[in-house]
């Protein structure tokens, strides 16, 4: 399943998904590739993508009361020089990561995972915070917020993901009409041999690559699981 945007309000539907499990790789393509919500890496900031661009798939499900993700990310040579929890991964080398926002709240968290399953955990009180432009160690949350995977195929041309966060983490004040909606955006860090600076890209259409710009994410809403 693709999802298609006809309107800048349209909020998108996650549908739930049965199967996913972080330790079987082929039972989760299989499921979220036929039941899960997919989308694309794009670089709406450009006229055409830029020639160094690399195809990318992010596939979204809603578990129980989780959101998972699988993602499949075309690369020459994934690798990431990261080796601990909360290390600047965006700049250590490859990396996918995720910015989850409630409605109606300031706050978010910005995940990210390697090729080598390093983990980022942030979290920022609001946009204005961020743009304190702190270390990022300032915002780092030590205590386990998500679970992932990673893997690199055998001839090092594609990498893929996988991440399952609490829908809490964010909603955890459910509303009076049962509404599960919260605002996401994924992107990407591709590092290539011979340039300075990495290829990024994202799911959602940003005016520009300011991956924290939180008016233009993506607006979801979580089936029941």
């Amino acid at each position: 399943m693709s999802l298609v945007r006809t309107g800048e309000a349209e909020c998108l539907m996650i549908p739930a998904v049965q199967g996913f499990a972080l330790g079987d790789w082929e039972a989760t393509a299989r499921v979220m590739k036929a039941g899960g919500a997919g989308l694309d890496f794009a670089q709406s900031w450009f006229p055409q993508l830029e020639a160094d661009f690399k195809p990318g798939r992010v596939w979204l499900g809603i578990q129980g009361d989780d959101l998972v993700a699988y993602a499949v990310l075309e690369d020459d040579q994934p690798s990431n020089r990261a080796t601990q929890l909360n290390d600047a991964t965006w700049i250590m080398g490859d990396a996918l990561e995720l910015f989850f926002h409630a409605e109606g709240r300031p706050a978010y968290y910005e995940f990210h995972v390697t090729p080598d399953n390093v983990r980022l955990q942030l979290f920022f009180p609001s946009r204005e915070a961020f743009l304190e432009r702190r270390k990022h160690t300032h915002w780092a949350v030590a205590d386990s917020r998500f679970e992932s995977a990673a893997r690199v195929n055998d001839t090092r041309t594609q990498w893929e993901a996988v991440m399952r966060i609490k829908l809490a983490l964010v909603l955890d004040e459910p509303r009076d009409d049962g509404s599960r909606r919260f605002r996401f955006s994924f992107s990407r860090y591709d590092y290539q041999p011979g340039r300075k600076r990495p290829v990024t890209s994202a799911t959602t259409r940003l005016h520009a690559p300011d991956f924290h710009y939180i008016p233009e994410w993506d607006w979801a809403e979580a089936a029941r699981g």
